[in-house]
């Protein structure tokens, strides 16, 4: 159904509800009627038979409701009220059938099986935990085995064939004499259970155990929220947290059944005594969590980071969290037949009484779901619904235990105090550890080569912002120069990946002859819907986002996103952008997907090929697609899966990477030819061309160096894959299987290696090769890219001899460590222009590199006495009299640089401050670094040197200050500043921090022989 209504937590809940309603509906209607019927297993072998049927037809209901769905939608988008009502009727068409005589099964089987009332608690759990075991080995088989290998269609046939093997088993069964079967029951036992007096009003129990259901999915959502942070979000985590909740179900069923099998009388005071327990057992949980992630990296380093070390570490994870609460749930079910018979009178039939107790906990879990999905976790966060769950379980007990003769203080005293307990762990902020809540264990727990704690490694970044909306976590950090959004504990958008956020817009908009409407899959940090925004010709920029709190975080990205939002031309749409495009009439010039990793749940059919036909129906003639493909995390046979999925549905496709090892695949409807016109005349648009200047795209060829395959190449590449559909998301099975392996980026990188032919696109306008082959090898040169700053040289040497090529072919040698070879390159270009202030800027370093500080010297003064205020030059001169210990120049060359930099960034007042010092004017150095820390309070290079600076001058507590926050928030920096510390705590008397500093410090520098022998005496 999620393909048709899409992802979002209202879509998941309107299928959810019908499904359980039909499951309390199946269960309330045959509970009543199999009172009456004679042969319980006949009856149950049809259901079986039924279920099995409409099971089959469901495949063609989906196909008929996303019909009807896709129809309807554009004539009810702007009608929340009617676009729920068609969802639901929807599921109701799919699902209510299925699910109604699936809600069926259990009352009957009980009415079959029990013959006497003092069976039913035995016989009622001993049904329960084998049906719960069985639904225990298909979520694992489906979830691991059948999806992966079979697909949809073929795993729904499956459970079909399950329904009908059921069904046939009892249809055997029912065969047999009746009398047989009622010789199996115990006789002897019939008067201990009418000894039983009724305990509690029918309608009160009822009512209680709607709330226990309640109870039960409020856990389930929450646990499964903070669950899919640290073990990450992937299809098999969710998996293996559902099969946490069964098998500890199975457990606490099958115990209750050894009770029964032990005569052991059923009170209300069991099933007060089970919510008592739930309560404490989710409270220690919650407590536990501040440390139970921390098993996982060590269990991923044991098992060299497979996907088996993974499974195992997610599955110990959530067996440690749930399993002890979730065995205590396992009581609830058989306790409540036993009390709901004995209340009854033994007069309503066990199938009645099974069917009551199931539809009433179904109803609460129902209503459970929805208040907890849609209002108690945005509105307190997971943790703090956790503990009030608990507290609620806990006041549950109370009200059995307070009309139960005679009133136990004791009890009342102890479930009273664990309730406030409970709220009180939920308001403790040291357990509600934000930072640490919001940072993948999986994913980034083994950082810093496993030297440090995960509180520790929380504690790297500073949380600024953090809340939770209906379907997803989000949370902002902050630390020196680096602001992210991580969505469930994963970094999606930060300063890190600006590059690949700003090419992803700026790709597809400067190729588009003219891009009037865009839409964009994702707003993320909102750096691409930024760079779409800079183009003037743009009128209207659409943005589909699953999770409205990712908006609430935008104020905090703000030196990403540029204020966007606050552009008149932007418009957001809170949908799943499947459904949206599968829905919605409009057209649009350029598409932009940038969904996150596709080993997330529910992400891979945004790289399905009805996805992609969605999308190519949506572009106008024309129009253009940009895709974002996280290489880094992804197999090379899963890349090629999504090129081979894409590439069928464009004529162009071409390659392109990002910041490594991202790459972005244009696909084009026309294969017109490239070329650089329209750019060119927008280059004087001063915030357009910083964006490029960003991404070391100096001239609008530059482009060209991000540049890999080109169509013919890109189609080899996916030549006989298979592909991914949404029949058989393969992708969604396979990305996680590869999420923590090493390498990857290198090997794709190698596959594309292999199949390329030129540095150029082929289908580049003629008159546009000479330009872009120089500034492509410029561009690729500022990336660090020798290998592909080669091919253009190589490409190069075709075209007529160039100031550019000169000192392209110098820079080249330069990296390569060939210093004669640059030498010779750069002098080579100033003959060609011997005022060319870059040749002699480069020169210059080279003959800094190869010792000849003077002459470099005599390079950069040549400059500056032309052009004064080269900041380029200027900082040459800064940076060759720091060489020299030439202090007094560099801090000249440093204020000239200051004074033509309109505002200078904290780094520069940082730099300030530490020729300050190195000059030991210590007044003069404190106000440039505090300047600095006022621009940047997360600056490694002032809270370092302001350490340092207060240590010499005494002001201890401030070097302390300043030295704790450098080591919390940079440990793997500076071996030194450990022992810096630690001599600073002790000569403030504190002896238990200095040793406390210095065994941090060796456990992050284990090789460092001087720490491990330091001491704080």
């Amino acid at each position: 159904m999620g393909l048709i209504f899409g992802h979002t937590a209202y879509a998941i809940a309107t299928v959810l509800a019908v499904f359980m309603a039909g499951l309390a509906s199946g269960s309330s209607f045959f509970g009543r009627w199999g009172k009456t019927r004679t042969e319980p297993i006949s009856l149950y072998s049809w259901i079986e038979f039924l279920a099995g049927a409409t099971g089959a037809l469901s495949l063609a209901g989906l196909a008929g409701v996303r019909f009807l769905y896709t129809a309807a939608y554009p004539h009810m988008s702007n009608m929340p009220a009617l676009l729920l009502g068609l969802r639901f009727f929807g599921a109701v068409a799919v699902l209510f059938i299925p699910t109604f005589l699936m809600g069926g099964t259990l009352p009957i089987l009980v009415q079959g099986v029990t013959r006497y009332r003092v069976e039913l608690g035995s016989r009622a759990s001993q049904l329960y935990w084998v049906n719960t075991l069985g639904a225990l080995a298909g979520t694992l088989i489906s979830g691991f085995v059948l999806l992966p290998a079979l697909g949809l269609s073929l795993t729904v046939s499956f459970a079909v064939a399950l329904n009908v093997i059921a069904g046939l088993i009892a249809s055997r069964v029912s065969k047999e004499p009746y009398t047989a079967r009622e010789a199996r029951g115990s006789p002897h036992l019939q008067d201990f259970a009418t000894k039983s007096p009724p305990q509690a009003t029918p309608h009160f129990l009822l009512m209680l155990f709607a709330v226990v259901g309640s109870t039960a999915f409020a856990y389930e959502i929450a646990w499964t929220r903070l669950l899919a942070v640290e073990i990450s979000s992937s299809t098999y985590a969710f998996t293996l947290i559902l099969a946490t909740f069964l098998a500890g179900t199975v457990i606490g069923s099958a115990v209750f059944q050894r009770l029964i099998a032990n005569r052991r009388r059923v009170t209300i005071n069991m099933f007060s005594r089970a919510q008592t327990w739930i309560g404490i057992a989710a409270l220690i949980s919650l407590v536990l969590f501040h440390w139970i992630p921390s098993v996982i990296p060590p269990l991923l380093r044991a098992t060299h980071q497979t996907f088996g070390g993974l499974v195992l570490a997610q599955a110990v994870t959530s067996g440690l969290t749930l399993l002890p609460m979730a065995t205590i749930f396992g009581f609830n079910f058989p306790v409540v037949l036993v009390l709901l018979d004995g209340a009854m009178g033994g007069s309503a039939g066990r199938a009645m009484v099974v069917g009551r107790a199931y539809a009433a906990n179904t109803l609460g879990a129902i209503a459970g779901s929805l208040v907890t999905g849609f209002v108690l976790v945005p509105w307190l966060g997971s943790f703090r619904v956790i503990a009030i769950t608990a507290a609620v379980n806990i006041l549950l007990a109370i009200a059995l235990d307070w009309p139960s003769p005679p009133l136990r203080i004791r009890s009342l005293a102890v479930n009273f105090s664990c309730s406030m307990m409970a709220i009180l762990v939920g308001l403790s902020s040291f357990f509600n550890n934000g930072s640490l809540l919001s940072l993948s264990a999986a994913l980034y727990g083994n950082s810093f080569q496993a030297h440090l704690t995960l509180e520790e490694i929380a504690a790297t970044n500073d949380l600024v912002f953090s809340t939770e909306g209906v379907n997803d976590s989000i949370a902002v950090i902050r630390s020196d120069n680096y602001v992210a959004l991580r969505i469930n504990g994963k970094v999606d958008a930060s300063t890190g990946d600006a590059r690949t956020q700003l090419l992803l817009g700026h790709l597809g908009a400067g190729f588009h002859p003219a891009p009037r409407r865009v839409l964009i899959v994702g707003f993320g940090s909102g750096m691409t819907v930024s760079a779409v925004a800079r183009y003037p010709d743009v009128e209207t920029i659409d943005c589909v986002e699953i999770e409205p709190a990712v908006l609430r975080a935008a104020p905090y990205l703000e030196s990403l996103n540029r204020g966007v939002l606050s552009d008149s031309r932007v418009r957001v749409i809170f949908d799943d952008a499947r459904n949206f495009l599968l829905t919605s009439p409009d057209k649009y010039d350029l598409i932009i997907s940038e969904p996150s990793n596709p080993w997330i749940a529910g992400v891979a059919t945004l790289f399905t090929d009805e996805f992609y036909a969605a999308v190519r129906r949506r572009l106008a003639p024309g129009g253009i697609f940009v895709q974002w493909v996280q290489a880094y995390a992804l197999a090379p046979d899963d890349l090629r899966m999504i090129v081979a999925t894409l590439v069928a549905h464009f004529p162009e496709v071409t390659l392109w990477r990002a910041a490594e090892p991202d790459l972005l695949l244009l696909g084009r409807t026309d294969a017109e030819a490239f070329q650089f016109a329209r750019l060119h005349a927008l280059w004087q648009d001063t915030t357009l061309r910083k964006d490029f200047e960003s991404m070391d795209v100096h001239q609008p060829e530059g482009l060209v160096a991000y540049h890999l395959l080109d169509d013919v190449a890109v189609r080899k590449l996916g030549e006989g894959s298979v592909l991914n559909t949404d029949g058989r998301t393969l992708l969604e099975y396979h990305a996680p299987q590869t999420l923590l392996t090493h390498g990857l980026a290198e090997a794709n990188l190698e596959v594309i290696t292999q199949l390329r032919t030129g540095p150029l696109p082929t289908n580049l306008k003629k008159s546009e090769v000479p330009r872009s082959l120089e500034a492509g090898v410029e561009t690729a040169l500022d990336l660090n890219d020798a290998a592909n700053a080669q091919r253009f040289l190589s490409a190069l040497k075709s075209q007529p001899e160039s100031l550019l090529g000169n000192i392209a072919i110098g820079r080249l040698a330069l990296m390569e460590g060939r210093v004669t070879d640059a030498k010779s390159a750069f002098e080579a270009a100033l003959r060609f222009d011997p005022g060319s202030v870059e040749a002699m800027h480069w020169l210059a370093v080279a003959e800094n590199r190869n010792g000849q500080m003077t002459d470099a010297r005599a390079l950069v003064d040549k400059v500056l006495e032309q052009h004064a205020d080269n900041l380029v030059a200027l900082t040459d001169e800064m940076e060759l009299a720091a060489d020299r210990k030439d202090y007094r120049i560099a801090l000249l060359a440093q204020l000239s640089r200051m004074k033509i930099l309109s505002d200078p960034p904290s780094s520069e007042y940082c730099r300030l401050g530490a020729i300050w010092i190195k000059l030991s004017n210590l007044a003069e150095a404190e106000p440039a670094l505090v300047r600095g820390i006022s621009k940047d309070p997360y600056s490694y290079a002032c809270n370092l040197e302001l350490g340092e600076l207060y240590r010499e001058m005494r002001r201890l507590s401030l070097a302390r200050d300043y030295f704790e926050k450098v080591i919390r928030l940079y440990p793997d920096s500076d071996v030194t500043i450990y022992k810096s510390l630690a001599g600073v705590y002790v000569s403030l008397g504190d002896t238990e921090s200095a040793q406390s500093t210095l065994r941090k410090g060796r456990r992050v520098f284990p090789e460092d022989s001087d720490l491990q022998k330091a001491s704080p005496n």
